[in-house]
Order: structure tokens, then C-alpha cells, then sequence
């Protein structure tokens, strides 16, 4: 478990300071998790080392959305205020997201 730790949050590590060094519009969680996938299908790293601590977080996933709806709430007149552009860009993205992930699957034919 503590192995599976710490690859997990030693690529995320390696994302935030990729991120920061390069001054880089991406944040550095998600090229953490782009360089695990890399590392993963490269095989420098096997799914089993990182199985053990990605299963328990994936089971307490849910405990990650607290913060996210406590900010919703603080920031709720804002919010109100632009609820019309807020709610047409959450569904042309969430329909954009529905198409692009489509197309991909019928083109690699799963």
C-alpha cells in the first residue's frame, strides 16, 4: 500500500513541478495523472504497483466532492447571477464531452 502511495503521489509531484517550472496553463494534477497513464502504458510501471492505494481512493472518491460544493455555496451570488451562461456551458460541454467520447469509440471499434 504505502509503494502504491508512493508512485501516486510521486508522478503528482512530478506534475506540479513540471507545472510550475514550465509556467504551464495546465494544472499540475492532471500531468501528474497524465504522466502515471504514460508511465502505465509504457510499462515502466505495472498496474499492480499502483492497484492497492488507487482501489481506496476510488472507494472514498466521494469525500473529494466536499470541497468543490462548499466553494458552490460560497460563491452562490455569483452563481445566481450568471446561472444562464453557467447552465449553457455546462450543457454544451457535457454534449461536446457525450460526441468527441463517441466518435473515439466507434473509431478504435470498441
Amino acid at each position: 500500500m504505502l509503494k502504491s502511495l508512493l508512485y501516486i503521489f510521486g508522478f503528482l509531484i512530478a506534475g506540479e513541478l513540471v507545472s510550475w517550472l514550465f509556467q504551464l496553463p495546465v494544472a499540475g494534477n492532471i500531468l501528474g495523472m497524465l504522466f502515471i497513464f504514460i508511465a502505465l502504458k509504457l510499462k515502466l510501471i505495472s498496474l499492480e504497483d499502483v492497484k492497492p492505494a488507487s482501489d481506496k481512493l476510488i472507494k472514498y472518491l466521494v469525500i473529494f466532492f466536499i470541497p468543490y460544493g462548499v466553494g458552490l455555496m460560497v460563491h452562490f451570488n455569483m452563481i445566481a447571477e450568471f446561472w444562464l451562461p453557467i447552465t449553457l456551458a455546462v450543457i454544451f460541454s457535457s454534449i461536446l464531452t457525450l460526441y468527441v467520447t463517441a466518435i473515439i469509440l466507434e473509431k478504435s471499434g470498441k
